[in-house]
C-alpha cells in the first residue's frame, strides 16, 4: 500500500497529503530502503528515456552522425522548448539528415512559460520541436535510418527500434520482455511498465560500470556524461532534473516521468531509486527525492539549501506572500 510521503501545509494545518511508493536498490537487486510497495507496477514514462537512448546508441548513432554529449542529452531529454533547445535540435536534425516532417511526436506549447509567452507574442505557433519528447524521437529516427529500418513508422509498436528498446529495458531492469506492460505514451511512441523495484534496478545497473561484464559500457558512459555535463538540455531553466544534476551531478543522475514517476541513479555506487506518487502530482516529487537523498547521506543538509525551493517548497499567495509549504514527512527504512 502507498504511504504518506509529502504534506501540503497551510497555517500549521495539513491541507492535503501525497502518498506513494519508493524503493532503493543496488545493482545486485538488494533492497536497501523501501516505503510502500516496491512491487508496484507502473509505467516508466519519460524516466525510460536514458534507456531508450542506450538502445539507439548501441546501434552506433553517435559514431555514424558524429553526435556529441549535448546531442545525446537532447535525445534522452524532456526539454522545456526554450531557444537553446530549439537551436540544438535543429543542429541535431542537420547531423542526422532529416527535417521536422519526420517527427511523429505531436505538438504542444513549450513547457517553459517564458518561452511559451515569447512564442505567442511573436504570433508563431508551436512546432514539433517544442514537444518535450522531440529529442527522443530524433534518436529513434537516427537509429532507424542507420539500420535501414523504415523511418516513417519508427513510432509504431511493431517497429524494430521498439523491439531494441524493450530488450534494453529488460536487460537493465531485470524484468522479462514478455512481462513488460506496453502502452502508448503522450508523444505517440510505446511506453513500458515494470515494477518499481525493477525501475530502481535499471538505474542502479545504468550506474554500474561492471553491468553485464561491460556489454553496454560505452553507451552507459555516453548517457551519464550527457546528463551530468548538459543538465540544462535534459530539462531546462528551473526544472528539477536540471537543478538536481547542476548541483549534485558528480553524485546523482535523475530523470522524471509523468504522473509522479522519478528515477535516480548514483554513479560509482551502482545504486538506483524509483518513486511513484500515487495521485501523479509532480509537486510531491522534489521534496520526496531530496529528502531521501538527504537521509541516505548522498547530499548534506548544508548542500540541500541550494535546492530549498524543491525540498521545502513555499506556497505563495497571489501577492507573493508565503502562506504555507510542501514538505516530506517520512523516514526511510
Amino acid at each position: 500500500m502507498p504511504v504518506k510521503l509529502v504534506d501540503v501545509i497551510r497555517a500549521s494545518t495539513v491541507e492535503c497529503s501525497h502518498r506513494g511508493d519508493m524503493v532503493v536498490v543496488n545493482s545486485g537487486g538488494e533492497v536497501l530502503y523501501k516505503l510502500g510497495d516496491p512491487e508496484h507496477l507502473t509505467f516508466l514514462r519519460s524516466a525510460s528515456k536514458p534507456l531508450q537512448a542506450i538502445a539507439a546508441l548501441e546501434l552506433g548513432i553517435a559514431q555514424e552522425y558524429n553526435l556529441d554529449l549535448k546531442d545525446i542529452a537532447l535525445i534522452l531529454s524532456s526539454h522545456s522548448g526554450e531557444k537553446q533547445h530549439i537551436e540544438a535540435l535543429k543542429g541535431l536534425m542537420k547531423k542526422i539528415g532529416v527535417d521536422e516532417d519526420a517527427l511523429r511526436c505531436g505538438v504542444h506549447e513549450p513547457l517553459n512559460k517564458d518561452a511559451a509567452s515569447e512564442l505567442a507574442a511573436s504570433g508563431r505557433l508551436p512546432s514539433k520541436l517544442h514537444c518535450n519528447c522531440s529529442g527522443k524521437h530524433l534518436g529513434q529516427i537516427a537509429a532507424s535510418k542507420l539500420k535501414g529500418m523504415p523511418v516513417e513508422s519508427y513510432y509504431k509498436p511493431e517497429h524494430g527500434i521498439q523491439a531494441d528498446i524493450q530488450k534494453v529495458i529488460s536487460d537493465f531492469s531485470g524484468f522479462p520482455v514478455e512481462n513488460i506492460i506496453k502502452g502508448i505514451d503522450g508523444c505517440g511512441v510505446p511506453v513500458y511498465g515494470v515494477p518499481l523495484k525493477n525501475m530502481a534496478l535499471a538505474y542502479a545497473n545504468l550506474c554500474d560500470a561492471k553491468f553485464m561484464d561491460g556489454k553496454y559500457n560505452k553507451s552507459q558512459n555516453y548517457v551519464i556524461g550527457a546528463m551530468t555535463m548538459y543538465p540544462e538540455m535534459v530539462g531546462g531553466t528551473g526544472r528539477f532534473d536540471t537543478e538536481l544534476m547542476k548541483n549534485f551531478g558528480d553524485r546523482v543522475i535523475g530523470k522524471f516521468g509523468d504522473e509522479g514517476v522519478y528515477c535516480v541513479g548514483l554513479p560509482g555506487k551502482a545504486v538506483g531509486l524509483a518513486l511513484k506518487i500515487e495521485d501523479g502530482n509532480g509537486r510531491a516529487v522534489g521534496p520526496a527525492i531530496l529528502e531521501t537523498l538527504l537521509q541516505m547521506e548522498v547530499i548534506r543538509k548544508d548542500e540541500i539549501e541550494r535546492m530549498k525551493t524543491f525540498w521545502n517548497t513555499e506556497t505563495l499567495n497571489h501577492k507573493g506572500e508565503k502562506v504555507g509549504e510542501i514538505r516530506a514527512v517520512f523516514k526511510i527504512r
